[in-house]
Order: C-alpha cells, then structure tokens, then sequence
C-alpha cells in the first residue's frame, strides 16, 4: 500500500492535495472527505464520482491511495461475532473484529472462514444487527512486544506499527461487511496502542471527526507503557482509558507481564491516578482471570484494597474469564470460582465480559495472523486466518 493514503489524512492535508497537486477549488476538499467516509465510500481513487476525473488522475499520477486494505479471509461465529484479516503489506496481516449487540445471533454460526468474494454475504446474515450496535476490536500493531503469557499475539513477536490508515481501513472494512455503521471501537486488537501512540491519536481524531464516531465510544487498552499516560492526557482526547493490570500486587503481574519489569505497580497506578486529574475520565482496569495464577478471593481483596486506596469509589474492573489458547501454559477459571473472585471485591464496581466470538477465535487475547499461527504448529486452532 502507498505510503500516501488519504484515509486518516488531516483536512488541512487533504485541502493542500486538493489545492497544489490536482489544483482544484478548496471546496472540492469536502467532496474528497465524502467520497471516503460518506455514503458512497469509494475503494480507490478512480471510484470518487464526485470528483472530475482529471482530478482523480492527477492524485493517483501524485502517488496518492485511499488506503482501503483488502479483506483476505473472514469467519463469523454463532453469536455474530466476525473476525478479519487483512493484509497491511505484502506479508503482513493483521485481525479485526465486530461485535454485535449481545443480542444478535448469526443465521449459519457455522463458525467457517470465507473468503473475501463470500464474507459479506455471511457477516450481512446477523439478525438483529440493525437495531443494535456494533462495536470495532481494531490492532494498532503487527504483533506485539509485550509478551504477556495469557495472550496469542504477544507469542508472534513484534513486526511493526500500524499507520493511522491502517487502524482507520479496519473500522471501515467492518462496516462494509455489516452493513452498518461502527457505534463503538476498542483498541484492544492485536499490538499495544501506547508504543503507537501517534497514529493511534490520529486514528482516534479521524474516527471522530470524519466518521463521526462519539469520542466516549472509543476506548484505549494498555498494559503500561512508562511516561505515555501523561502525553496521553496532553492530546485532550474525550476516549475512554482501559489498563490492563492482571494482578493484585507487582510480584504476581511480573509472573503474566513481562513489561511490569520497567513499570512497577505502584508507578503506574500513580500515573493512572495523573491521568484522571488531568482528563477527568473514568479509568477501567482489565483484569484477566487465569486459574490457580491471579483468581482467589484473596487476590480479589487485596486488589480491592490498593483500588480503594487509590482510586475510592471511581475505580471500575473489567473481569475477563480468560480464553483458552492451544499451547498456552494457562487454565481457564470455572464459572465458580469466577463469581468467588467476583464477590470478593468487596465492592469494588466491576463487570464480567461475557465472551463473544471463541468459536472463531474472536476472542478476547486470541488475534494472530495467518502465517503465525502455522508457524507455531496450531493448526487445530478453529477458524484460522
């Protein structure tokens, strides 16, 4: 794909384009930026009808793109839950997911991956999805760094950052293939958005801004990166903040976290604490529940301790039954001893994620590519990509 995509491009960028290389009227900026967000969504340059054609030649003889990606496979699961992949560089792909509301079902759940020609037909057959929202699991990364021991993209490594186009081209290709606009996005895909933070911001900006997605429906998920809370804050962004903690206490996060190494527990939840004061936004903690490793009730009360401590009575948890990876050294905890972890909190305002999409590996911790996940002999993961 071209480095120069116009999909997550600024209005000032775009009006410059419009200006000095096809050196059209500034009032053609506004038809650029509806032929590729509005209605009538055009792939590539050549299908902006709404532009004259001499325009559309002189952008592709300039080197420009859409930056549209191209959907090379894609399952649906029983609950409505779609996984895709899509191709970011000549080797190189990424996963995205939508998520109907709870309440939608897929027609033929069959859990079977399709390829581009076939998807649409298949994500369009989810009951229900016109009534309810749908929400956009976006990666910010090839791969990812982190490493943490409960999570299939960390075992890949890291290949590179996403562009701001890339993240942007995910929501959008979910959106064709629904049929419906995207309500909510999540950037809990594959990577880690804060060691990407400037294309995730213009991500964010154009998700905004351009597609008119409401910034309080757009959440930012981080394991901790030193230092990027307070640029974080400095950006001004009406985005949710969700961080990854895993554990009650520093030892036991050093066991499933690598990176907590370099970002002791009490610095970040210091520096979580900043991030509040500044932006005056609730902060979500995402608790990943692993059996025997971080879910008994004493850990549920001492992490309500240090909460409380920290954070009063605005402190809300995200309780993430974790799902299962062939080859992964880790058990899912029981629905029991869930809701012993649960009731332990002592009231610490918390949530369970219901888990959505396993059947396709969907899931929460479960994104990969194609080639990765042959090369680490699970080939009997369902519904590979």
């Amino acid at each position: 794909m071209s480095a120069k995509t116009l999909i997550a491009s600024s209005l000032d960028v775009l009006r410059r384009v419009v200006s000095e290389e096809c050196a059209a009227p500034a009032w053609r900026a506004k038809q650029l930026v509806d032929s590729l967000y509005g209605k009538r969504r055009a792939r590539a340059i050549e299908d902006m009808e709404l532009l004259p054609r001499e325009m559309r030649r002189a952008m592709e003889d300039a080197g420009w793109s859409t930056g549209r990606l191209d959907v090379v496979k894609g399952s649906l699961g029983r609950d409505g839950a779609g996984k895709i992949s899509v191709r970011v560089g000549e080797r190189e792909l990424v996963e995205a997911v939508g998520i109907p509301d709870a309440s939608c079902y897929a027609r033929d759940g069959s859990g079977e991956v399709l390829g581009r020609a076939d998807v649409e037909t298949m994500f369009r057959g989810v009951d229900g999805w016109d009534k309810n929202r749908l929400t956009a699991c976006v990666s910010s990364q090839v791969g990812c760094a982190m490493k943490c021991s409960f999570c299939a993209t960390g075992l890949q490594g890291f290949k590179r950052n996403l562009s701001a186009s890339e993240i942007v081209s995910q929501v959008l290709e979910l959106e064709e293939l629904y049929g419906k606009r995207v309500s909510d996005v999540v950037f809990m895909g594959m990577g880690e958005p804060m060691l990407n933070m400037k294309a995730v911001v213009g991500a964010i900006r154009c998700l905004n801004e351009d597609i008119g997605i409401g910034g309080r429906h757009i959440t930012v998920s981080t394991v901790g990166i030193p230092n990027s809370l307070a640029k974080l804050a400095k950006e001004k962004l009406q985005a949710t903040l969700a961080i990854s903690l895993h554990a009650p206490d520093q030892e036991t996060r050093l066991r499933i976290v690598p990176s907590a190494k370099h970002y002791p527990y009490e610095d970040l939840l210091d520096d979580v604490k900043m991030y509040f004061r500044e932006t005056g936004r609730r902060v979500t903690f995402e608790y990943t529940l692993l059996a025997g490793v971080n879910d008994s009730p004493s850990q549920a009360q001492a992490l309500s301790r240090i909460l409380k401590r920290k954070f009063g009575a605005g402190a809300h948890l995200n309780v993430i039954p974790w799902n299962s990876i062939e080859g992964v050294d880790h058990v899912k905890p029981s629905r029991n001893a869930v809701h012993r972890f649960c009731g332990a909190l002592g009231g610490i305002s918390h949530t369970i994620r219901r888990t959505r999409g396993d059947d396709v590996s969907a899931a929460c911790g479960m994104l990969t590519g194609d080639f990765e996940r042959r090369s680490l002999g699970r080939r009997s993961m369902n519904a590979e990509l």
